[in-house]
């Protein structure tokens, strides 16, 4: 009787033991497109996700294989999903598989479904698997249309699922098999009994199948009162130089044409138009811009010569060098020190690479120079700009742990996603055109190994946020521009809302966002590629280890002080000894 009490007992925790070391598998369905004879089909198929312990690796096995930027577009998911909800995703590997059951065409559709698994997995949440999402995931949460979803629905439907997730606009300008338009939430409820739903951001893709709210609330942005005043300040600088710049072109006589009259009248009423409507930002900029191309003018008209040229760089290089001895010996406490820093730097080093370039073309004794007042106009400009935003360095906020090594690491992340994001977005539109984000990160590079980590930061965000920009506007129709641009719009006003309440209110994030305002109406690319640099530059401090602050739920094994399998363990040496107490008794 002993000896059969005793081999229950043993099977009990052995089976306590088995529980402990199977990691939960998370699921969802995912709507793609396949290939039958030709002609692309709807198809479902099947997300799994398993957590071990581990450094924040992502794992990829497809079943049958699957193009090259579904592995890319999964890891980039997965960073999303991190970054969005601040999970401690470096504490786990992610173990992603994807079933189907025949090929299906490549391509980031699953984005949108793989960050929500994501987060449901670190969270360890409760979730309807009776619904999915079909949209691409990008920066700030946001998600996109995808082609295909008229096949997509009716695979969904063939697959038992109640509600199929969307990005805003898919539903809308749909063409059928006869070219004309189709109401898909109107056939999707009617022909094929399942709810099409659209959605703007992971906050509401994570809503619909949890039940969770994440993000609730709205928010409104409050402008620091001393970034105001120094901006101003800043503007009122750049806008004096420019009339000065006019002043000077009067007192030498050069011609004051109507069309050199009129971009100046125009660049004025823009700047005092910003200023009017509180956005120094944007005032400064249309000055800066108007002041490179009078200065042009006017080196261009005075017929400098190539000995005077060569003075004038000399003696522009010895004040870039000047300010930058000074700027390399101030403290940096602050996420505001950190980002002002980091823009001063960023103009001093366009300014000394121009002239670089001007002398590397510069012949003295043939006269044979490239563009020498179009380059000094520039260099000059970008000097004045940096000893502008010098006054930056006065303003107040919360003290960060920013030494050498944590500088380094945050520098060496961030080149680290920006060659992801080249890699991406070059699968879709070649190397090609995309020199300038490989120039970008290449300078990124030279500063890390120059120990120029701050240059490094802000150059390598650059390029993580034009790629970024790209990336979002792929498959984006002119009509849904402006749909995407206003969801962008609210994931920056969110983390500046959220920095802001911790008192990093982030200087760069919020000059952008409002720059990014300003071009919209005209230029509406240039206006993303901006929201895209206010999303990088708003939210450094989560870069620093010691200020980071992760999400996490009071029902999560994963997140509790005691691991999962642990408790599995207890539990089974718990219910052994009461078998063991119960018959001792009888």
């Amino acid at each position: 009787m002993r000896r059969g009490v005793f081999f229950i007992i043993i099977l009990i925790l052995l089976s306590a033991l088995a529980l402990a070391q199977s990691p939960k598998v998370y699921h969802l369905k995912l709507l793609a497109v396949q290939e039958v004879e030709g002609e692309y089909q709807g198809s479902d198929a099947d997300l799994f996700l398993e957590l071990k312990e581990g450094s924040g690796r992502v794992f990829l096995e497809t079943v049958p294989l699957t193009k090259l930027d579904t592995q890319i577009s999964t890891r980039f998911a997965k960073d999303i999903a991190c970054n969005h909800f601040k999970l401690d995703c470096d504490r786990y590997d992610f173990i992603f598989t994807i079933k189907a059951t025949s090929n299906i065409i490549g391509g980031p559709s699953a984005g949108a479904a793989i960050a929500a698994l994501t987060s449901i997995a670190m969270l360890d949440l409760a979730y309807d698997e009776k619904m999915t999402i079909s949209a691409t995931i990008n920066s700030g949460g946001v998600v996109g249309p995808v082609g295909g979803v008229k096949g997509k629905l009716e695979a969904a439907s063939k697959a038992g699922l109640t509600k199929v997730l969307v990005a805003v606009g898919t539903a809308e300008d749909n063409l059928n098999e006869s070219n004309m338009s189709l109401d898909l939430q109107g056939y999707a409820k009617n022909n094929l009994s399942i709810e099409m739903v659209e959605v703007v951001d992971l906050d509401e893709v994570m809503l619909h199948l949890t039940g969770i709210d994440f993000n609730g609330k709205d928010v409104e942005i409050t402008e620091n009162q001393q970034y105001s005043e120094i901006m101003q300040d800043l503007a009122d600088l750049l806008c004096k130089r420019n009339k000065n710049i006019i002043g000077e072109i009067e007192e030498s006589g050069i011609p004051f044409n109507q069309t050199l009259q009129d971009n100046a009248a125009k660049s004025r009423e823009s700047s005092q138009n910003a200023s009017r409507d509180g956005d120094h930002y944007s005032a400064a900029s249309f000055c800066f811009t108007n002041n490179i191309e009078l200065k042009r003018i006017y080196y261009h008209e005075k017929n400098i010569s190539s000995s005077t040229y060569l003075r004038l760089f000399q003696a522009l290089d010895r004040k870039i060098t000047s300010l930058e001895q000074e700027v390399d010996v101030v403290e940096i406490t602050t996420i505001s020190d950190l980002q002002t820093f980091m823009v001063v730097k960023e103009r001093l080093n366009d300014a000394k690479e121009q002239v670089k370039k001007w002398n590397a073309t510069f012949n003295a004794s043939s006269g044979e120079e490239q563009d020498s007042a179009r380059t000094l106009a520039y260099a000059e400009e970008r000097y004045y700009s940096a000893v502008s935003w010098e006054q930056f360095f006065l303003m107040d906020g919360k003290e960060y742990n920013l030494n050498n090594d944590n500088l380094k690491q945050s520098c060496i992340n961030k080149i680290s996603e920006s060659e992801e994001r080249y890699q991406y977005v070059s699968l879709f539109i070649g190397e090609m055109n995309l020199g300038r984000i490989k120039e970008k990160i290449g300078q990124a590079q030279q500063a890390l190994l120059s120990q120029e980590f701050e240059l490094c930061l802000i150059t390598a965000s650059q390029a993580k946020a034009d790629a970024n920009a790209i990336l979002g506007t792929l498959g984006i129709t002119e009509e849904d521009l402006d749909r995407f641009l206003e969801s962008k719009r609210k994931a920056v006003e969110r983390i500046i809302f959220e920095n802001s309440q911790e008192n990093t209110f982030p200087i760069l994030g919020y000059s952008y966002y409002q720059y990014s305002n300003s071009l919209a109406p005209e230029d509406k690319f240039t206006a993303l590629v901006y929201l895209e640099y206010a999303l990088e530059m708003s939210d450094l401090g989560f870069y620093f280890p010691e200020e980071k602050m992760f999400l996490r739920m009071d029902n999560s094994f994963l997140n509790s002080s005691i691991d999962e399998k642990w408790w599995y363990l207890m539990l089974g040496l718990i219910f052994g000894m009461a078998v063991m107490w119960v018959v001792k008794r009888k």
